[in-house]
């Protein structure tokens, strides 16, 4: 079976336990609320940003990170489980240890070579410069200077389908008040 097959049911089969087992009260709403709108905050400035296989992205987020997508997604991990707080704790610490030891070395590896053999030294620079998911202070000395753009947002990156999946789901989460 196709790995995109397997990645998809297990986040179907994780935001389902997220549901079931949640039992959130005002705090946790609040404070997993706010990480989700980092999150995805971070998401949407991305998606604005990244032109895949095109250039090295280094404008927005990706002055100060190297991968902000993934940044959000870990701020969405964290932010839903506190949301739902109860035994959506022991699923936040399960998320976590799949994507640290499961998810993220497996897609550093894989596109780390992929982009060093589509920029070769250019990327290497890039890398060397700004680190995966704590945020420089200064930006990359050589980001560029594009603004956000709602055509990569919307029709390149399609970011908008993850974005109704969150409001949907910070919807349901408020509903189990």
């Amino acid at each position: 079976m196709n790995k995109r097959i397997y990645q998809a049911a297990g986040i179907g089969i994780g935001v389902v336990l997220l549901v079931v087992l949640a039992n959130p009260n005002p705090y946790s709403v609040v404070i997993g609320g706010i990480l989700v709108c980092i999150g995805e905050a971070m998401r949407i400035w991305a998606a604005g940003h990244l032109q895949r296989n095109i250039e090295i992205t280094t404008s927005g987020p990706y002055a100060y990170l190297r991968d902000p997508l993934y940044f959000g997604r870990l701020g969405l991990l964290l932010g839903f489980c506190i949301m739902g707080w109860g035994y959506d704790l022991i699923l936040m610490v399960v998320g976590l240890g799949v994507f640290f030891f499961q998810y993220m070395p497996r897609k550093y590896h894989k596109e780390m070579a992929r982009l060093e053999k589509l920029f070769g030294e250019e990327y290497k620079k890039y890398a060397q410069n700004t680190r995966s998911l704590i945020p420089r202070l200064k930006p990359y000395p050589h980001a560029q200077k594009r603004p956000w753009s709602f055509k990569l947002f919307w029709k390149v990156n399609r970011e908008q389908y993850l974005l109704c999946g969150v409001i949907i789901l910070v919807i349901i989460m408020i509903s189990k008040l």
